[in-house]
Formats: structure tokens, sequence, C-alpha cells
């Protein structure tokens, strides 16, 4: 994969001056988990099945189906991916004088599996995807939002790889952008963990629509 492909999560920073929240519905989280009326989504609403548990976060190396963590540990791992690399790179403070918030929370989901140990997941041909939704501090509370929310699509994107160009070949096509329409709800949320369901009616060629559990980061 390109550093061009690796480095479609990290979206240009433009300075906002207000964030209205599209809330559409939910409320508040003291503290501690809130479950959702039906939590095994067996409503039939529930698509990709996540995993991890609220015993204290998500292992560094091990590949979960979802994550959770900020935006100074995103940061800490793509500072460290590209000194492994000795090149000069960005991670996702951006440029400029533009100050980002490094408590916004990072939802990362891939059909091939996140680490808490890599700034984004390795995409091979065959179109699979990666799915990053930021959360600003607003945000981060039990409730249902619009994923056309400038406040959510402001650094949240897709990225996803196409069919190989030859049999058997490595290289392929791909490509990244906005999420498009759907809605985000937060299901509950802790120190330990996220819930969330993602019902997506965007124009990509894949499906994230589901329920997944994206345990915290260490």
């Amino acid at each position: 994969m390109t550093r061009f492909i690796s480095t479609l999560g990290v979206l240009v920073p433009l300075l906002l001056t207000a964030c209205d929240v599209t809330f559409i519905d939910g409320g508040t989280n003291d503290g501690g988990a809130t479950d959702p009326d039906d939590p095994s989504g067996e409503d039939g609403s529930a698509g990709h099945a996540g995993c991890g548990g609220s015993d204290g976060g998500a292992v560094p190396g091990e590949p979960l189906p979802a994550i959770a963590l900020t935006r100074a540990q995103q940061d800490v791992l793509w500072d460290e991916y590209w000194a492994s690399q000795d090149d000069v790179g960005a991670g996702s403070t951006g440029s400029g004088d533009v100050a980002l918030d490094p408590n916004d929370l990072f939802l990362r989901v891939s059909d091939l599996g996140e680490s808490c140990g890599a700034p984004m997941a390795r995409l091979t041909c065959g179109g699979h995807w990666e799915m990053r939704l930021v959360l600003p501090s607003a945000y981060q509370r039990v409730g249902v939002y619009d994923l056309e929310d400038p406040g959510l699509m402001y650094y949240s994107g897709m990225s996803v790889t196409g069919e190989p160009h030859a049999p058997g070949s490595d290289e392929c096509g791909g490509g990244g952008g906005s999420i498009g329409p759907g809605t985000l709800e937060i299901l509950a949320i802790d120190e330990a963990e996220v819930r969330f369901r993602v019902t997506f009616n965007g124009f990509w060629d894949v499906d994230p629509s589901g329920e997944y559990t994206a345990p915290r980061c260490p």
C-alpha cells in the first residue's frame, strides 16, 4: 500500500469556529455503560458483531473488529509509524496553527481487523474497508447522531480497496472519502469500551452497518 493510501485517514484540518451537535435522540451518560433495550441486537439491526469486554480495554497487538482511542493516542501511533519508515510524516495533528483536541475519540472499524499498535488497518486488495468515526467531546455520550453532521464528518471517513489488477497481483485501486448518509448510535460508553451501532445509507460498494464493541486502547 502506498503512502498515499496509508494516509487517507488523515484529513486536511480546517478551523471550526463553532460545532453544533446534530443530536437525533438519546441522553447523557453519567458514568458507567448504559445498556440499550436490546443489547444482543436480536431485533435485526445488528450486522457485523464486535467483540471485546469491559475488563480493561484492548491488547495493543490484538486484532479486533473495532477499537477506540483518543486523538493523542492516534498521533503517537503515526509518529512511531513514520519513524519506522525513516520518513518525515505527520500524524492527525495537522499543520499550521490549527489546534486539534487530543481528547477527540477515534472509533476505528475494519473488516480485516484493527489494532491498538498500528495507526490504521492494513488494507489488502479485494474490496476491504476501514471506517473511522472521530467524535469530539460533545458526541461522546449515549445518543443517535447524523453521520452527515459537520461535527462528525470533519475528520471521519472511509477507505476501501478494489479488486486486484490481475490474478495473483497485490496491486489494486483504492480510495477514500467521507462516509456518506446514515446514523451513528452510541449505545454505551465508559472507560473500558464503546458500544455503537452504524446504520449506513451511503454510496460505497461496501456496507459497514452493524453493531460493534470497541475496547479502548491502553
